[in-house]
């Protein structure tokens, strides 16, 4: 139960619910996601690390690059929580924003290069 309630805590951040519902569509780099939710990279970076460690998400490292998708949790009840977020919030305006924002989304050497505020 500790375990469930922690989760529903983590997943009650709107910044993390917001990374979650944006790799419902597709996986994502660090950079990509900072840039569609307008924080640091450090920030996003602190919030997929909790996320990892309750393996909702989990990494693949590209270079220097890191691309992060959903994962299937151990827990299932955190399974089944992950399974209703899928069902929810498809009409919310900053989800479609988010999710528009993320597939316009070119050229993501340039992103993660303005990110790190270096060439790539």
């Amino acid at each position: 139960m500790r375990e469930f309630a922690e989760a529903m805590k983590i997943l009650g951040e709107p910044n993390r619910l917001r990374i979650v519902k944006m790799l419902q569509k597709r996986p994502a780099y660090v950079c990509e996601i900072a840039q569609v939710l307008g924080i640091s990279m450090a920030t996003v970076s602190t919030h997929l690390s909790v996320l990892k460690r309750f393996h909702i998400v989990e990494d693949r490292r590209e270079g220097v690059k890191i691309l992060y998708s959903l994962s299937s949790p151990p827990n299932r009840d955190i399974q089944k929580l992950l399974d209703f977020l899928k069902e929810i919030g498809e009409n919310w305006k900053v989800i479609r924003e988010d999710r528009k924002h993320l597939s316009s989304i070119r050229n993501v050497d340039e992103v993660c290069s303005k990110q790190r505020n270096i060439k790539v």
